[in-house]
């Protein structure tokens, strides 16, 4: 958290820290509408945004490796195409105990609880909650952390369960494998992706039964439908 000086009332100056802050919706206009409103507010610092889950995953893997630098506090849209929220939260908490995540949606908050805790969220809010999303950002600002309650856990917990549960098929899968199942929930067939990657027949087969192993699946159907749901198709 970088810090900055402010000048208390006496006229001395009084640190105080800025939170850098990463925002993702896959609605353009209420990404834009929530920046503008957090950029008024004091001590808040948007350091990027993105619209798409999978470019923001990517985003994030580039802070993670040291390109840019990591954010205090990321909020990311539940439901989103390229990436749920929900599947991003549990990539990034397999590698991240520190950061907290907010989970930020336009329908009744609590029927993500579990599901968001899961994946190892600190807590899911409605968009249109202003006051108690400018009160986490402030906590964080003045705490480092969030606090959390149940079903919700601090971010070291939910990053020791994760890593437990084994590496999310979302870090796993190839950009090969990534792309053949995208182009199956499209309702492309094995021979039409086999012609447009310019590969065999068996090479698609090959792509999906690894997939399916590491999605935890027995199937190319269950393997495409969850997959279909984690693009937000």
């Amino acid at each position: 958290m970088s810090q900055q000086q402010t000048p208390s009332a006496t006229g001395s100056d009084q640190t105080t820290g800025t939170v850098q802050v990463v925002l993702v919706d896959n609605d353009i206009l209420a990404l834009k509408m929530l920046r503008e409103i957090m950029s008024a507010w004091p001590r808040v610092a948007i350091t990027w945004t993105e619209y798409n889950g999978s470019d923001a995953f990517d985003h994030y893997r580039q802070c993670e490796s040291g390109i840019r630098d990591l954010p205090d506090l990321f909020i990311t849209d539940i439901s989103m195409r390229g990436l749920s929220g929900v599947d991003m939260s549990r990539a990034i908490r397999y590698t991240n105990g520190t950061m907290p995540i907010l989970g930020i949606t336009s329908y009744e908050p609590t029927q993500f609880y579990h599901d968001a805790a899961d994946a190892g969220m600190q807590a899911v809010i409605g968009k249109n909650e202003l006051s108690a999303l400018k009160s986490i950002i402030m906590e964080v600002a003045d705490t480092g952390a969030l606090a959390v309650r149940p079903p919700f856990e601090a971010p070291g917990r939910a990053h020791l369960r994760i890593r437990q549960e084994g590496l999310p098929y979302i870090l796993s899968l190839s950009q090969q494998e990534k792309q053949v199942l995208t182009m199956c929930s499209h309702g492309y067939s094995n021979a039409d992706i086999a012609q447009v990657l310019d590969v065999s027949p068996s090479t698609i087969n090959t792509y999906i039964t690894r997939a399916s192993r590491k999605m935890g699946v027995a199937s190319k159907r269950e393997a495409v439908a969850l997959w279909t749901k984690t693009i937000g198709l």
